[in-house]
């Protein structure tokens, strides 16, 4: 298996100022601060966890280093969320599961290590993503608007 990152303009290598330029830049949505979702950002030795949780008190806990990467007392994790990190000797995101974040940080450094990390050139192009065509749905685009409809009967 390999993990799959995006780069960004980041100065590197990144510090923790810069890894919360990068959260805010990619990793956040407008609408977030209304519906109460702030990010949480986590040093670890080769990058930074950012992990929106809900909670008006997680800004504070942000950006601490803490032994064995700790995080008890973080508010929940935003339902339907990932892990992102930010390697620091680049500025990559990668995307993660909702694994806590030291086991996040474990498997990373581990991917790091044994050169499993893929910097793609670019990030992928939104329009791209879920209209693969694949053996058990139909899927059709309609070449005028650009939605695209899964039938998922004809199979």
């Amino acid at each position: 298996m390999e993990v799959h990152a995006y780069p960004t303009e980041a100065a590197v290598p990144v510090d923790l100022a810069e890894a919360r330029r990068i959260a805010d830049l990619h990793l956040t949505d407008p609408g977030d601060a209304a519906a109460g979702i702030s990010t949480v950002v986590t040093e670890f030795d080769t990058g930074f966890t950012v992990v929106a949780v809900f909670g008006a008190g997680a800004a504070q806990k942000e950006g601490l280093q803490t032994e064995g990467l700790q995080t008890e007392g973080l508010p929940p994790p935003a339902v339907g969320g990932s892990v992102c990190v930010i390697d620091k000797s680049t500025g990559a995101v990668s995307y993660w599961p909702s694994y806590p974040t030291a086991l996040v940080a474990e498997q990373y450094t581990e991917m790091l290590r044994t050169g499993r990390l893929v910097i793609e050139d670019g990030w992928p192009d939104p329009d791209d993503i879920g209209t693969e065509d694949t053996d058990t749905e139909d899927v059709h685009s309609d070449d005028a608007s650009g939605d695209v409809t899964i039938d998922y009967e004809s199979s």
